[in-house]
């Protein structure tokens, strides 16, 4: 029985249509279905269905990340599930700072909400505009805020999912100290909704910073590496510190919040590294930083130009992976690198790229990183790229296993996205 026909109890009639009548995307599946539940308790619903027919699910939110992983070209899925209808601001505990949203809730308009009360919450995601909380934290897309707030499994302080079965599953609270059980929430987060489809989430926020200055530094490779070990030496407290790479050379741009006075100091600070260092400072507006998140995205959600990877590395190790990117490749490429943890994002144009040429790159980078305590992850790039997307060679396989066996036992949820075919 076709999903269309077994959904008619659960759904209405345009809650359930034909993948093919989306627009604005590079997926051709023409007989797969997607449904749109509008309540948790339909969610639900559609997910018991899905188990006990034994199909397939691909969840999603906006679709804006949908061709990140291994099996994006939906080759191994019956049903597409889309949150982006659960889509409320549930509650917002304004003086606790914390709040609790529906997993299909756009981020720009969470943010929006979240500013009239004077708060953020502090993530740089990719297709701000589009993404939805349960993408983002599906993904773990954080981007450079991580530099002061942490990473996004750090804002995330409860949440509540479904299981493979159907069952609705809570953990966390809405306060930031709640211990309370098992720390669901780093085990869901970044993992690609392979052990469950979220709902709803908890979140942790903060106050909008009063002043915000971006200086960027420029100079020799050498010289920009250096400065970037005194920052993390001397306690640099930039919201942002990330090491920027094109073929045009390496820059070091450092972003500064709070108030006024704390501003000025650390950019007095930073000023001071640079002279030692020999470099130029530039100052400039916080568009910059959009500019360079432009610059990483598809032109359209679930395209794949540019090629995109994340990669993660010992800080030392991120102006020597830059440069042999400068050094061996001839196409178009970004390095978005953050100075405090090593981890950062690739991007690669695909206009008359050589994508022979492209997987040798790559190769060589990834044995970079895993040379220096690290990994490079093929985020989306055509299916004709020769080259596993994850290139996992960690000894926690086993257990992620086990860990997959334990929340879906029969493999339907995103089967195949995750490291390993999980």
């Amino acid at each position: 029985m076709s999903p269309e026909i077994k959904f008619q109890s659960i759904l209405s009639p345009n809650q359930v249509m034909p993948w093919s009548s989306l627009s604005q995307t590079s997926v051709n599946a023409a007989d797969l279905s997607i449904v749109f539940p509008e309540s948790i308790e339909q969610l639900s619903a559609v997910v018991q269905t899905c188990y006990e027919q034994r199909w397939r699910l691909l969840s999603c939110g906006q679709r804006t990340k949908l061709h990140w992983g291994a099996n994006h070209r939906l080759t191994n899925v019956d049903v597409v599930v889309s949150t982006a209808r659960l889509n409320q601001l549930v509650e917002h505990w304004i003086d606790d700072f914390t709040t609790c949203v529906e997993a299909g809730m756009g981020f720009a308009e969470l943010q929006t909400k979240l500013q009239l009360h004077g708060q953020i919450w502090p993530v740089d995601t990719l297709y701000s505009h589009r993404a939805t909380e349960g993408g983002i934290i599906a993904t773990a897309d954080g981007g450079s805020l991580r530099q002061r707030y942490g990473s996004v499994r750090d804002t995330v302080i409860g949440i509540e999912f479904v299981r493979y079965d159907g069952e609705v599953v809570k953990a966390g609270g809405r306060v930031v100290k709640n211990v309370a059980g098992y720390d669901l929430m780093k085990l869901m987060t970044g993992a690609y909704g392979t052990l469950g489809i979220l709902s709803r989430i908890n979140l942790r926020l903060y106050p909008i910073p009063t002043d915000s200055q971006t200086v960027v530094l420029s100079g020799a490779a050498e010289a920009i590496a250096e400065a970037a070990l005194q920052t993390r030496l001397r306690g640099i407290t930039a919201t942002a510190m990330d090491i920027i790479g094109t073929h045009k050379g390496v820059r070091l741009a450092g972003r500064f919040q709070g108030i006024t006075a704390g501003v000025q100091e650390q950019i007095e600070r930073f000023q001071t590294i640079a002279d030692e260092a020999g470099l130029t400072s530039e100052w400039v507006d916080d568009g910059f930083w959009a500019s360079l998140t432009d610059d990483l995205e598809a032109v359209e959600p679930d395209q794949i130009d540019p090629l995109l990877c994340k990669v993660g590395l010992l800080p030392t190790q991120l102006v020597p992976l830059l440069q042999q990117l400068d050094n061996n490749l001839t196409s178009n490429w970004l390095g978005r690198l953050h100075n405090a943890t090593g981890l950062g994002l690739l991007s690669f144009s695909m206009d008359g790229a050589d994508l022979a040429e492209l997987a040798n790159v790559l190769t060589v980078l990834r044995s970079h990183c895993t040379a220096h305590k690290g990994y490079l992850t093929v985020l989306q790039a055509p299916p004709s790229l020769s080259l596993e997307p994850w290139g996992y060679t960690g000894n926690a396989l086993t257990m992620m296993k086990a860990i997959k066996q334990q929340f879906d036992p029969h493999g339907l949820l995103n089967p195949g996205r995750f490291v390993g075919g999980l």
